[in-house]
């Protein structure tokens, strides 16, 4: 029901919804993104212009196909071209990360994104998603009060906020103190409540504050003594539902930091529904 008192609180929320799944205004008058209010528009009649479906496909994808009768994965079934397959139980990931709300698992070339909203990932290649990033990435994780996602492969990194990369990268990874010696990062991930980023090399880690901008003093530490029970071999890290979980070849560890135990091992690819 929409009150009449001037304001369709239906086109408001509409726009506003809009704004938080990451759209901009649009200079279209037509669009429900326009920055001035249409009250004039017929509801009985409403739909999303082109340039408002446009927006919100070049940021999560067009609408999803109908699923068909499930198929038993065989080998005369698998993706063609060297891509990865959900299903595959060696599967593991060269980085993994989240991105306003989705979680985002890197393979090689490609990136499935998983939505919260939706039950079937969507496979990407990387070089059409960014098209400034390069594929066999490293690290990956997302500062969310920068609404920014930073990549890492070998000794650079890159900023990326939505699908769009950002000017003045890929810088080095030096910069953000690590000693000379130290090449690539193997997982990195953020504590959105505690504003530290925890990167991984080897068997060590090292903990950025992100208020100062700066390498905490006393690291690098040892992944055994703090992460126990977490294989010493970590290719991606990501923080959910007040757990970390670490992904070690096939196998995927869910951390308590409270207690700092794992609680369960589960297969990588698990939620990728497989």
């Amino acid at each position: 029901m929409v009150l009449q008192i001037g304001i369709n609180l239906f086109l408001v929320a509409a726009h506003e919804l809009g704004h938080s799944l990451g759209l901009f205004h649009s200079d279209n008058p037509e669009t429900l993104m326009y920055p001035v209010y249409n009250s004039v528009m017929d509801l009985a009649h409403f739909r999303l212009s082109q340039d408002d479906v446009d927006g919100i496909q070049s940021l999560y994808g067009p609408a999803p196909v109908a699923p068909q009768d499930p198929v038993v994965p065989s080998e005369s079934s698998a993706p063609e071209l060297g891509t990865p397959a959900t299903w595959d139980p060696a599967l593991f990931f060269d980085a993994v990360s989240t991105l306003r709300g989705e979680i985002l698992f890197f393979k090689d070339r490609y990136l499935w994104r998983r939505f919260p909203w939706r039950l079937q990932p969507e496979l990407h290649l990387i070089s059409v998603f960014w098209p400034s990033l390069p594929s066999d990435l490293d690290a990956a994780y997302e500062n969310s009060s920068k609404d920014i996602v930073f990549i890492f492969k070998r000794n650079k990194f890159w900023a990326v906020r939505g699908s769009e990369g950002q000017a003045g990268y890929p810088k080095g990874i030096h910069i953000l103190g690590f000693p000379p010696t130290i090449m690539k990062i193997d997982a990195a991930v953020s504590d959105k409540e505690k504003k530290k980023t925890y990167f991984f090399v080897e068997d060590k880690y090292w903990r950025f504050d992100e208020n100062s901008q700066s390498m905490e003093k006393g690291f690098p530490r040892r992944i055994a003594d703090d992460f126990s029970g977490v294989e010493l071999k970590v290719d991606a890290v990501l923080q959910e539902f007040g757990f970390f979980y670490f992904f070690s070849g096939s196998s995927r560890f869910k951390f308590d930091p409270n207690a700092k135990i794992v609680t369960h091992i589960l297969k990588s690819n698990s939620w990728l529904l497989c």
